[in-house]
């Protein structure tokens, strides 16, 4: 797409209640590596776009393609974080974006931008995301389709993919042997933990020794979960603006170990992480009505009450009179009480993109 409308960037944009928004594709000309990793870093939750498009949902359906200038005021635009962080100093102005699905639980578009020298995109380029974004909207729904499917048809691993809690199972010198998907991506985005020749290690040396002493520890023959010192836990720093991992590591059972060959098993939680379940535990547990649901999917994606009113195609009053229902069917008294109250309830994994 990018080589046929001429544009430097063009990126794959998707938020559901498991991840928030993120890209999670990207192509084009040039490197806009280190502007993608930024941009799911510091900008995507404030993205001015995701706003415009939400609140088009209280007029009309707002799936179809756009100019950044039909979304965004040009002045508002030019004055926002994601302009003056990021796509200014990139050299990118002018944008098209294809908005294939927008509700309370999934948000997918497709974003090209252009130079200054590129100039708007015309209108045969406009024509050309037209035409393609019926099929791109059939292949996100088969791929989505066919990775439910596999989850459904797996074995052990799939039960163990099924948390989304990270899970490692290793040997006492920190050799992983096994881990689960949470892991993988844990391993692979975080900036403190990662695989050096098969061995779980921190990406910062200081860090390392207390990772390695909690592993001898937990295999320690006198290891307890009632142990006063605590020494079955750690807890590792990340940047100044996000909470620390929690490490928790206990002795895998005797009976375990030779089939495993394997000492150790870790969880690692990210408090950072969005909280994502199944409706059917809302309604089974709080009797929650279909509405609800969807308004409570909304509130954990973060988006206000009047937001989800937008999304929802229902007035803000609405929306609020469920939230009081919701309060009343929880026991909580406060929003911010009935959203911690969700976020403690069992976890799974989100659904692949």
């Amino acid at each position: 797409m990018c080589e046929c409308t001429g544009s430097s960037l063009g990126v794959f944009i998707a938020a559901d209640t498991g991840s928030g928004l993120a890209v999670l594709a990207s192509g084009g000309i040039g490197n806009h590596v280190e502007t993608i990793s930024a941009y799911n870093r510091e900008y995507a939750q404030s993205d001015p776009f995701r706003s415009a498009v939400v609140h088009r949902c209280r007029t009309r359906n707002p799936e179809g393609v756009y100019t950044e200038a039909q979304l965004v005021p040009e002045k508002t635009f030019l004055q926002s974080a994601l302009y003056r962080g990021l796509l200014g100093p990139a050299k990118l102005r002018h944008g098209a974006i294809t908005i294939l699905a927008c509700t309370v639980r999934r948000l997918d578009a497709i974003s090209l931008w252009r130079t200054p020298t590129e100039g708007p995109i015309n209108s045969h380029g406009i024509w050309l995301m037209e035409q393609l974004m019926p099929h791109v909207q059939i292949a996100l729904k088969i791929r989505r389709a066919l990775g439910s499917a596999e989850q459904r048809a797996a074995d052990a691993k799939a039960m163990a993919d099924a948390s989304a809690t990270a899970t490692f199972v290793l040997t006492r010198d920190g050799h992983v042997q096994h881990c689960n998907t949470a892991a993988e991506s844990l391993v692979r985005t975080s900036e403190v933990l990662k695989l050096a020749d098969g061995h779980l290690t921190t990406c910062e040396n200081g860090d390392g020794a207390a990772l390695r002493q909690l592993f001898r520890d937990a295999d320690s023959p006198h290891y307890s979960l009632s142990n006063s010192r605590s020494s079955h836990v750690l807890s590792l720093p990340r940047r100044a603006d996000k909470r620390p991992l929690q490490l928790l590591a206990m002795p895998l059972p005797e009976s375990h170990r030779q089939r495993s060959c394997a000492d150790l098993l870790l969880l690692v939680s990210d408090p950072e992480k969005p909280t994502s379940f199944p409706d059917n535990i809302l309604h089974a547990l709080y009797g929650l009505t279909s509405a609800e649901v969807e308004v409570a999917n909304g509130l954990l994606m973060g988006y206000s009450p009047e937001e989800i009113s937008c999304l929802r195609g229902v007035s803000a009053s609405t929306v609020r009179q469920q939230v009081k229902s919701m309060l009343s069917k929880t026991g909580t008294s406060r929003q911010s009480d009935m959203v911690r109250l969700f976020m403690t309830l069992p976890q799974v994994p989100r659904a692949a993109p």
